[in-house]
C-alpha cells in the first residue's frame, strides 16, 4: 500500500472511530464494524487499539477525493445506523459531517435511504 493511500485509509478509520465514540462508548456492533474496517484497510491491531483508546483526541480529517468523501459518508451513516435506525442526534451529526465533507443534505438522505433498503433485503 502506497503511503498516501495508507494515510487516506488511516484518516478514514480515525473518522469512523470519532463518530462511533461520539456517545462515549463502543457497543459490540460498532466495535465489530470498526474491526472489519481496520482489517480491510490493513491496519495493525496495536495501531487500532491506540486510535480507539485516544478517540477523545481525534480530529475529523476531510479527504481530498470525492470518492473518499462519499465512502466516508456511507460508512459514517452505516455506523450510526448499526442499531437499525438513525436517531435525531445521529442524523444531525451525519449532516454536520456531510457539510464538512462538502456534500449536501440530499446526498446524506440518499445514503440513509440506500442503507435502509440494503438492510431490509438481508
Amino acid at each position: 500500500m502506497k503511503n498516501s493511500e495508507r494515510e487516506v485509509k488511516l484518516a478514514h478509520f480515525k473518522n469512523l472511530v470519532a463518530v462511533a465514540m461520539v456517545d462515549g462508548y463502543l457497543d459490540d456492533d460498532e466495535r465489530e464494524f470498526l474491526e472489519e474496517q481496520a482489517e480491510e484497510f490493513g491496519l495493525p491491531n496495536e495501531e487500532v487499539t491506540k486510535i480507539i483508546n485516544n478517540a477523545d483526541q481525534l480530529e475529523f480529517i476531510i479527504p481530498e477525493s470525492e470518492v473518499d468523501k462519499e465512502e466516508q459518508l456511507a460508512d459514517i451513516v452505516f455506523i450510526t445506523m448499526i442499531d437499525g435506525e438513525i436517531e435525531e442526534k445521529e442524523y444531525e451529526l451525519c449532516l454536520n459531517i456531510a457539510k464538512r465533507l462538502e456534500l449536501k443534505k440530499n446526498d446524506l438522505d440518499e445514503v440513509i435511504a440506500l442503507t435502509q433498503r440494503l438492510w431490509k433485503r438481508s
